[in-house]
């Protein structure tokens, strides 16, 4: 029988975080959950200590399917073998150095199903680095895949439980590693019709100085991020929808201008001449 949600968890490197991860997963109150771990080759004991906090919630191992990458792989592959390997009814992924209120799937599954929704959003606390915990700035929209194009809520993959549905229509994963989730969400929010939000931080994002996007330099995460457009602008004129929002890609375009400008590169000056 098909679980209501499929969690695709990608673990590499975050012996320091997965205990707290993997207890607010397992912990959840929601029983239907199947949970996919995608061990990335991970180098350190990321792997010993998820299968150490697995024996305190013995209801839950038939419920954990564990994908080992022959070779490190990084998150965007990853994703799609987490995908392929999903049942669920619905999808959500979960980033393995944050955590997630004890009630968040029932919560999402729930108002998903009562409403008959392709697509549920909830916000996201942001902690960490001294950082002060906010709740993301989600609206009441019309248009959802509007305001992702142009950033003005998080395009991240894991606060969105999504409909499978939405991932058999031939999403198109990128191979670049940075940004990924931008391109990913763009596609399915293509292919959803219904979307509603649950106005409370049930995801917890910790920002990390040790992260890849801290380790990155500014003039190349400009670059992934201009390859992640071009990806997403190609998926949408694929689906006839490039015209329709045009607005909202030029506006993603000027971003990718703006923040290539400080940069004395001249490849940088020439992104997106129109």
């Amino acid at each position: 029988m098909r679980p209501a949600v499929s969690v695709i968890v990608l673990v590499y490197g975050v012996e320091e975080y997965i205990e707290k991860c993997a207890r607010s997963l397992f912990g959840q109150t929601m029983e239907d959950l199947e949970f996919i771990i995608v061990d990335d080759c991970t180098p350190d004991r990321s792997m010993e200590i998820l299968y150490s906090v697995l024996e305190d919630y013995p209801r839950r191992k038939d419920q954990v399917k564990v994908i080992h990458n022959e070779v490190n792989r990084g998150q965007a592959f990853s994703r799609r073998v987490g995908v392929e390997a999903a049942a669920g009814e619905y999808i959500i992924h979960c980033d393995s150095d944050d955590w997630i209120d004890p009630d968040m799937y029932s919560k999402m599954y729930s108002k998903a199903k009562e409403e008959n929704l392709d697509v549920v959003i909830c916000q996201r606390g942001i902690e960490g680095n001294g950082a002060q915990r906010f709740q993301e700035d989600v609206m009441e929209v019309e248009d959802v895949l509007g305001v992702v194009i142009k950033g003005e809520i998080s395009p991240g993959l894991c606060n969105k439980l999504v409909t499978r549905r939405a991932y058999e229509k031939g999403i198109v994963f990128p191979k670049l590693n940075m940004y990924e989730d931008y391109a990913i969400t763009i596609q399915l929010l293509c292919e959803c019709k219904s979307a509603g939000f649950i106005y409370e931080p049930l995801y917890h994002y910790l920002m990390r100085a040790d992260s890849i996007c801290h380790k990155i330099s500014n003039d190349s995460m400009t670059l992934y991020f201009k390859e992640q457009l071009e990806l997403a602008i190609s998926c949408l004129e694929a689906r006839g929808l490039a015209d329709k929002y045009n607005n909202e890609i030029l506006y993603a375009k000027v971003t990718v201008k703006s923040n290539a400008l400080p940069f004395p590169r001249k490849e940088y000056l020439d992104f997106f001449p129109e």
